[in-house]
């Protein structure tokens, strides 16, 4: 009979051989626990990594338990998550693609029986690997392979793209490349080893952007192997006359800077019209992004980017790296993963149906957890829409009651669905603390927020629900199926008012606001990743919600000019729909006004506040982009210049009239 350092001596053989990884469960006494650690430590020719606990001599980095994403970039070959006091998916997902093809993960677990449904689906994960009680038979070890597994093939997909990567620069502009990969494919690192060769080959200056640096850090690591004496920051890398520098992705947008080639990692976690805009600044450009994956975002991002692309770069290029590099293909733990995670699941095709009765039901936690196929299907439709769904959102979906579950379901398959957390119902001394500002409960976002905003305790007193996900099958988006949905949530629920709260774009704006929701508050910063400006909306029939979109309408007037002065255009007008202008003329007095300088008289200062009254009053448009910028917004001559491609003064005053002249013949 085998002992437990034997069984893990012959499976590491195994691992080596196949150049696959295992996972073992590790259930009793913590010395007998950490014995059986330190001698697989020993065991192993790589280094050891430790996630959670406290901190051990066999492992060379230790992070805690919420903090895996740290190592990403890093390789080894044993990896221990101490899973005894606390879980985290993310982490978890994170940090065991740091682990080789030929290592062993191994997770401490108590064993004992748990109680909310949460972890009931993890202990129920852990058992399909190779459980280890102390005391107990050991299991089965894995079937040796017939013969070693050769990983010459394996780097064939990433030097395919890397080839692609410096077409990019040495073929036709404009035609942008989308790189896609599972993690571990070697997605990052192509980038990093493309551009290090394009600078031997050239004198080129090379700008790579990604919601967070940390995610590009293999990137810098390949291009300084190959280039000798490079001298690297933590920004930018710099070779000889050639240089890799990181700027984050809403000052790509906006900024000026030199750029040869724009590298953009984990793309799907950027909204669409940043990288619209991307396209449109930079002729030479790769969009690199995991799919089924822990950045949180899936396939919807190549659906959608890539009808885009193909209408209006037609040249554009689209490359899936499909075969692992780190691990041999068909790796037992990343199939162990992707199916504890929910992140293994393509969306089944559903032909839309105009006659379909669609009904949206509230799916429990027991369901759930009886009915894994009916939460592998919503979760599903979350990671492929251009969502940040993430590892923690099923782990908390299943443990946090306040967190509910809608969907839909046509023949069995899910083709919308709902994820929202209850919110409000607050004691009124806590309400008094939060206007106070000296509390601020988790789990309470929007309710304090607005009880913070109004200096009113009704917001946080009132029951309500903050809709954080909504996914549409992409067959059946675009037939109003949403909007159908959310009216029922509506009317399902009991609660006071309904609410959400997003990274606000135009066609979001949009559709909340033909759902019936209303703006009540406003960001003051951009998110740091995504560049854009959070928003709240609500609806309901509540007199303070009429207050709260009154105070927002004036606020955002009077801070257009100042803190939203770089703001879209479109997202102006879409803001703007509830707000009128503050300021008014008598109609007789405006209209003449406004002929007479549309039609060369006056000067610009005399009229400018007559100009910007009339628009905010009805006429705020796209169509007005320019004088929205100059007469709303009191951008500069230079800036509008620049902005809308014209020489100076005298050309933009020419084209402001002539966007007066059809606002008042329309």
């Amino acid at each position: 009979m085998l002992s437990e350092q034997s069984f893990f001596a012959q499976l590491l053989k195994v691992a080596q051989v196949s150049h696959h990884r295992f996972g073992i469960v590790l259930r009793g006494e913590e010395n007998w626990q950490q014995q059986l650690c330190f001698a697989a430590s020993q065991m192993v020719e790589g280094d050891c990594f430790q996630l959670g606990g406290e901190a051990k001599t066999y492992s060379q980095q230790w992070r805690s338990m919420s903090k895996g994403q740290q190592l990403l970039g890093h390789e080894c070959h044993l990896l221990v998550c101490d899973l005894r006091a606390e879980f985290d998916a993310n982490s978890i997902t994170s940090i065991l693609g740091t682990l080789c093809g030929g290592g062993l993960a191994i997770f401490l677990h108590s064993g004992q029986p748990e109680g909310n449904a949460a972890q009931q689906w993890l202990d129920r994960a852990l058992q399909q690997l190779l459980v280890i009680e102390q005391g107990k038979p050991l299991p089965s070890l894995p079937s040796m392979p017939s013969c070693d597994v050769t990983e010459s093939a394996s780097f064939a997909a990433q030097e395919q793209a890397i080839g692609l990567i410096k077409k990019v620069v040495t073929g036709h502009r404009r035609r942008p490349l989308v790189l896609t990969a599972d993690r571990g494919r070697g997605k990052t690192s192509a980038l990093g080893i493309a551009s290090a060769q394009l600078m031997l080959e050239r004198n080129i200056h090379v700008v790579v952007t990604s919601p967070n640096i940390g995610n590009v850090t293999p990137l810098f690591d390949h291009a300084a192997r190959l280039l000798k004496g490079a001298e690297r920051s933590k920004l930018k890398l710099n070779w000889q006359n050639s240089s890799i520098q990181f700027i984050a992705p809403d000052e790509v947008v906006r900024g000026e800077f030199e750029c040869d080639l724009l590298l953009v990692d984990e793309a799907a976690a950027i909204p669409l019209p940043m990288l619209q805009s991307m396209v449109a600044k930079f002729h030479r450009t790769v969009f690199s992004s995991t799919i089924h994956g822990y950045e949180g975002c899936g396939r919807g991002f190549s659906l959608k980017f890539q009808a885009w692309l193909e209408q209006h770069r037609p040249g554009c290029r689209f490359f899936h790296m499909q075969t692992p590099i780190r691990w041999a293909d068909e790796d037992p733990l990343e199939k162990w993963q992707y199916q504890t995670f929910l992140l293994n699941t393509d969306l089944p095709a559903s032909q839309f149906s105009s006659d379909a009765k669609l009904e949206l039901v509230q799916l429990d936690k027991l369901t759930l957890l009886n009915n894994p196929n009916q939460l592998q299907q919503c979760f599903a439709l979350l990671v492929n829409a251009h969502y940040q769904t993430t590892p923690n959102d099923l782990m908390l979906l299943l443990s946090d009651p306040a967190i509910k579950l809608f969907a839909v379901f046509e023949s069995d398959v899910c083709v919308a669905c709902i994820i929202a957390v209850e919110e409000g119902g607050l004691e009124q001394e806590l309400v008094h603390n939060i206007i106070a500002g000296k509390r601020r409960p988790k789990g309470q976002l929007v309710a304090s927020s607005l009880v913070t905003q109004l200096a009113s305790s009704e917001p946080g007193i009132a029951s309500s629900l903050r809709v954080m996900r909504i996914a549409v099958h992409p067959e059946w988006q675009r037939n109003q199926v949403g909007q159908l949905i959310l009216s029922q949530l509506e009317q399902a629920t009991q609660y006071q008012f309904l609410s959400t709260s997003f990274g606000v774009t135009y066609e979001l704006l949009s559709f909340w606001l033909r759902c019936g929701y209303r703006v009540v508050k406003l960001g003051s910063q951009r998110d740091q990743a995504s560049g854009c400006y959070s928003i709240i909306m609500v609806k309901g029939a509540q007199t303070w919600i009429d207050e709260a979109a009154e105070l927002f309408s004036a606020q955002f007037q009077f801070q257009v000019t100042d803190l939203y002065r770089d703001i879209d255009i479109d997202l102006i007008c879409g803001l703007a729909q509830e707000g009128n202008s503050s300021v008014s003329f008598a109609p007789t007095l405006e209209q003449r006004i406004l002929n007479n300088y549309a039609c060369g008289g006056s000067s610009y200062e005399n009229v400018v506040a007559v100009i910007a009254a009339r628009i905010w009053r009805d006429s705020m448009s796209s169509e007005r982009a320019l004088s929205i910028r100059k007469c709303v917004q009191q951008w500069s001559w230079c800036e509008c210049a620049k902005e809308f491609g014209l020489a100076g003064r005298k050309q933009v005053e020419q084209q402001l009239r002539s966007e007066l002249t059809t606002l008042l013949n329309r």
